[in-house]
């Protein structure tokens, strides 16, 4: 019981941003997957080629920083054979058109033919510019918690001596605007910036970039750190409370608790009755398979709708 207790302390101490943005997005999701230490990983096409994006566009900014050509055929290369195993591994995700109506053959086609030249493009277009670190690395204090992780691309301006932080997505589409004026994963890093490079102004420039919309995308309106801290005092609190009271969304058909989520991994299965019925063939179904009757009714509500599954 010792071990559970320190198990648990250590849980609520350590985090990255992708973890508290899980508990963000579902507190049940969050309980399965760290509280009781499942660790269960889904993968999906998305986040292999999100991960194979994100590399290159590494490479790319190392080599302008180190005064490196750039080997933009053996980068292609390298992407070619790569979307060839994801187009074989995920056939039918891989031909399926997203919100924008493109396929993922069609957005690594232009990212190809044009998308992959975006940085070095954009550098040209200001001088003022350059990349000082790539994969920024931090390991921080807030409050009695330690976030770590690391920061896509810092640039900094060389004129202004301001620094800039930028997250690389492979969204089909831009942020709305209401979804851009407390970004949490930026709160998080201009917490992490100001202590690396000691800058002394509450705020930071961030910006989303989109290689598949071809868009740098500024996020963060005035008073993003203060509305951003209160909300992560607010998730912390909820964790610290334990409480775990579902959220269910679209995100659940991307969920590996969720039975809807074709790429489902083993031991996930049977793990959560308070799913959303939506898919992405049927979106206009949003019924919730069970509602949440508080954690101490949790038992019985999975074992009544396990029962019924059977039926």
């Amino acid at each position: 019981m010792q071990n559970e207790t320190n198990d648990a302390r250590k849980d609520l101490k350590s985090f990255s941003f992708s973890k508290i943005d899980t508990y963000n997005q579902c507190a049940f999701k969050y309980m399965l997957h760290y509280f009781e230490d499942d660790k269960i990983f889904a993968a999906n096409i998305a986040l292999e080629l999100g991960t194979l994006i994100h590399g290159t566009e590494e490479e790319i900014a190392n080599c302008i920083k180190d005064g490196k050509p750039i080997n933009y055929k053996a980068l292609k290369n390298n992407i070619v054979l790569k979307v060839y195993e994801l187009e074989h591994k995920y056939p039918a995700e891989f031909k399926e058109p997203d919100k924008t109506g493109h396929t993922y053959r069609e957005k690594i086609d232009v990212y190809l033919d044009s998308g992959i030249y975006r940085l070095e493009k954009y550098l040209k277009e200001h001088p003022e510019l350059e990349v000082v670190a790539t994969e920024q690395k931090f390991k921080i204090m807030y409050h009695n918690h330690q976030f770590t992780g690391s920061i896509d691309r810092v640039l900094k301006n060389k004129i202004t001596g301001e620094y800039i932080c930028h997250d690389i997505k492979t969204w089909p589409e831009p942020h709305k605007p209401e979804e851009l004026t407390t970004p949490l994963q930026f709160v998080v890093y201009t917490l992490a910036m100001k202590e690396l490079y000691g800058i002394v102004n509450e705020e930071v420039k961030c910006a989303y970039d989109l290689p598949f919309c071809d868009l740098i995308q500024e996020a963060g309106t005035k008073g993003y750190m203060t509305r951003g801290t209160k909300k992560l005092d607010k998730l912390f609190e909820g964790i610290e409370n334990k409480n775990w009271e579902p959220n269910p969304s679209a995100l659940c058909h991307w969920c590996p608790y969720c039975p809807t989520n074709k790429n489902q991994p083993r031991g996930a299965e049977n793990r959560c009755p308070y799913f959303c019925h939506y898919t992405k063939q049927d979106n206009k179904n949003w019924e919730k398979e069970n509602e949440w009757q508080g954690i101490e009714n949790h038992q019985k509500v999975l074992e009544h709708w396990l029962k019924n599954k059977t039926k």
